[in-house]
């Protein structure tokens, strides 16, 4: 199972339905998250039942004869019968094993993404109200104001408006409570928001800011897999788009993070680089390199960095400093982070540079 990038012709592509609709462009990009199976004559692929119900992913048949099986039911097809066009679900809906009879290969791409790439299509095909039109020009005006939304490549920024969801508000309701799970990152399309924090459970809650339209949320839990670390309660009534975390991780933060390895930011910082230790007091005063930022201070420091040097983050793991790079990035400044973390760096190293 691998990525399918520069494995699938255009006009292999073009013949299933409904890809047949969609340009080489957002062919390509569609099938760089796309996975392949390859079956030998005999083997199977068994499908978990959160993979069926409900659908979550489409499959196609690229090459070979299989049959699809369901617990009362099985389908023979092959490659070459005009029906192998379609989604496999449309021969035998249901199914739960493919079983190969021949060397075969089976195109899988989750659902969710075609969904929105299709309905990206869709849209830019379909003529609009001039209303509408108004109302998506002012979206798309509000989302860009997101600094890291705007460095994104064209096709990203496309994919990303494509799946976020848009929800509504009402004044005094809460859009994360401190302390929980929430899988979402937030960008505020209209009205205000407040920004509060409890330092532990009996305190009350500090006020630390205010956001309002452009403005964007949620992303430190996330990169961090952590929970959320504070309270953000509507002012006003409000739009927010909401983009899940895994589409988050893969079409923003992947997309927009600079690694460097160790023997890499050595040459960085003799050409002028400052590495910041993200860690909380006790491990950087232990065995603490370069600057120290805390990362819930990260935000107060940074209006006292310069935007004309490169600052590469750190922590233990790479997971804080991962976080400390985006937040970074957001406020315009050129970051990168310690690959792996310095667990990964040999003490040497370490001990030369501090």
């Amino acid at each position: 199972m691998h990525s399918l990038a520069a494995q699938l012709d255009t006009p292999t592509l073009k013949r299933l339905e409904p890809l047949g609709s969609l340009n080489e462009h957002q062919l390509s990009h569609l099938t760089r998250y796309a996975v392949m199976h390859r079956l030998q004559p005999g083997e199977s692929i068994s499908l978990a039942t959160s993979e069926r119900q409900p659908e979550k992913y489409i499959d196609y048949l690229i090459n070979g004869d299989i049959e699809l099986r369901s617990e009362h039911d099985r389908k023979l097809l092959s490659a070459q019968h005009p029906k192998a066009t379609q989604a496999l679900v449309n021969s035998l809906p249901q199914y739960s094993s493919i079983f190969a009879h021949t060397d075969s290969a089976i195109l899988r791409i989750e659902k969710q993404l075609l969904d929105a790439t299709l309905q990206l299509h869709m849209n830019k095909v379909m003529e609009c109200e001039e209303l509408h039109v108004e109302a998506d020009m002012h979206s798309m005006s509000q989302l860009l104001q997101n600094r890291c939304l705007l460095a994104l490549p064209p096709e990203n920024i496309e994919t990303v408006m494509a799946l976020m969801e848009t929800v509504e508000f009402s004044a005094g309701d809460y859009v994360i409570h401190q302390g929980e799970q929430d899988n979402s990152y937030y960008t505020i399309l209209n009205g205000r928001c407040r920004v509060t924090r409890r330092p532990h459970e009996l305190a009350n809650e500090i006020p630390l800011a205010e956001l309002g339209a452009g403005a964007s949320f949620g992303e430190e839990a996330l990169i961090s897999d952590t929970v959320r670390n504070a309270n953000i309660q509507m002012i006003t009534d409000g739009t927010l788009m909401r983009l899940e975390k895994k589409y988050f991780l893969r079409y923003v933060v992947a997309a927009l993070t600079t690694f460097v390895n160790y023997r890499l930011l050595i040459e960085r910082l003799r050409n002028g680089a400052k590495l910041i230790d993200v860690r909380g007091a006790d491990e950087y005063k232990r065995d603490g390199h370069g600057l120290h930022i805390p990362l819930p201070m990260l935000r107060l420091r940074l209006e006292k960095l310069s935007k004309g040097r490169e600052y590469i983050f750190c922590c233990n793991d790479g997971k804080l400093s991962n976080t400390a790079a985006f937040i970074g990035m957001q406020q315009g400044f050129s970051t990168a982070v310690l690959k792996g973390g310095l667990e990964m760096v040999p003490p040497e190293y370490l001990r030369r540079n501090r």
